[in-house]
């Protein structure tokens, strides 16, 4: 047993976590937090602008484990939560937790013991960021030995820990729209450049499911991936496991990298922001009724891991291939009280045995697609989507896997290429 002397140099960390309309879906999360060996001396839930049930999720599945601050107005942004719980937090350390990522049970074990032995003014954990299921990615950041690493690479909030009195050297979490990077990367720069130092455990105790990699994922939120993964950390071999499921999968040809930070000069203050709400499916988009035959061309708005950037065909026009999620997503912002056919014109697929596997459902129902094709369009499938559609037209792909095309720059996995939606209702 420890005595009382060490007892008092072991950290105490306020955990907060901020959390915007996650409603049950927070459940693995929080109950990550609650798993730890070194157990969290409070976690302060903060909602930013919540008009869903989350507080009520929360009281009535955790009672006082957790304590719950609910903000009357939405920022769109994690750094005014974030304030708000370091400014009511207690704890001698702050430790910052996703609202839809995974702890394993030693995550802040590890981290106190780098505090009790080093003193480092941030502590940072190894994490791997999870690809939507299916898509074979991987980022791999906060494994390193020197201290520098910190202005070049970046460490999501989960990962890091620091000393709650380091905000008076440093300052607050910033406003998004002033800023050219996001308020996670501006937060740890500063810190960089102020002159703080950095340690990593040396070990991967966080499991991110960045919301930004899920296109649209504030929209229609799921737990799934984080349940799963709870479920088997929970195990004592668990972290072994998953680690060992990871590096089969790369050393089988998944797509792995790094997180440098990139130019933020390049970007007008706020840009980045707004580019992250809409990947996210933050940004609301007004709905429209449909009175005729209506086609949506792609666009190149930000679409996380779901669909590849926007290209051009001299002969064929605009496209974007889907990918590396073999399961993307698109939303029309339309309605119609009656039913609707829809055509989607396709120009590849970067593998011809996939044409015959997508499949689609469309607001969450399956439906059947007929296809053809010819030499201006090379693929052509037609939908029949039973009416009313009131609040727009989520069309949800689904591919077995996806293609490794090597003869692209870059060489990618990926889908298929769309082109452009049609749709008209029947009258």
């Amino acid at each position: 047993m420890l005595s009382f002397s060490c007892r008092k140099k072991l950290p105490r960390f306020s955990v907060i976590v901020a959390t915007y309309n996650r409603s049950r879906f927070i459940v693995p999360t929080l109950e990550s937090a609650l798993g730890q060996t070194h157990a969290p001396f409070e976690i302060i839930v903060v909602g930013d602008g919540c008009t869903d049930d989350s507080e009520q999720v929360i009281r009535r599945k955790f009672g006082r484990a957790i304590r719950w601050i609910g903000l009357s107005e939405h920022s769109g942004s994690q750094s005014v939560p974030n304030n708000a719980g370091i400014q009511v937090a207690v704890g001698t350390h702050i430790a910052y937790l996703g609202h839809d990522d995974i702890w394993s049970p030693h995550h802040l074990e590890l981290l106190a013991k780098i505090f009790e032995n080093s003193s480092p003014d941030f502590g940072v954990s190894g994490c791997i960021y999870h690809g939507p299921l299916g898509s074979r990615y991987y980022q791999f950041t906060g494994l390193f030995e020197d201290t520098a690493t910190a202005f070049r690479e970046f460490f999501p909030p989960s990962s890091i820990a620091h000393r709650r009195d380091l905000i008076e050297r440093i300052g607050c979490w910033r406003d998004p729209h002033e800023i050219k990077p996001p308020v996670d990367c501006e937060f740890l720069l500063r810190a960089a450049h102020a002159g703080c130092s950095f340690q990593s455990t040396d070990a991967i105790t966080v499991h991110k499911f960045a919301a930004g990699h899920r296109y649209l994922s504030y929209r229609w939120p799921s737990c799934e991936e984080q349940q799963q993964m709870l479920e088997v950390l929970s195990s004592p071999t668990g972290e072994s496991r998953v680690l060992s499921r990871v590096m089969c999968d790369i050393l089988g040809g998944a797509t792995v990298t790094k997180i440098p930070h990139i130019d933020f000069d390049l970007f007008r203050p706020g840009d980045l922001f707004q580019r992250n709400l809409c990947a996210k499916g933050l940004r609301k988009l007004a709905i429209e009724e449909l009175q005729g035959r209506r086609a949506f061309a792609m666009d190149n708005s930000p679409a996380g891991l779901d669909w590849f950037p926007l290209e051009t065909n001299p002969r064929l026009g605009q496209f974007r291939w889907s990918g590396p999620n073999p399961n993307p997503r698109y939303f029309l912002p339309i309605a119609c009280a009656n039913s609707l056919r829809l055509q989607l014109r396709i120009l590849d697929f970067a593998d011809e045995s996939l044409a015959g596997e997508l499949t689609l459902e469309l607001n969450d129902r399956p439906v059947m697609m007929e296809m053809k094709s010819d030499l201006d369009d090379p693929f052509q499938f037609r939908a029949f989507v039973p009416g009313p559609v009131r609040d727009g037209l989520k069309l949800q792909f689904h591919l077995p896997r996806n293609a490794w095309r090597g003869d692209h720059s870059p060489a990618r996995f990926a889908g298929f290429a769309l082109s452009r939606i049609e749709v008209e209702p029947v009258i």
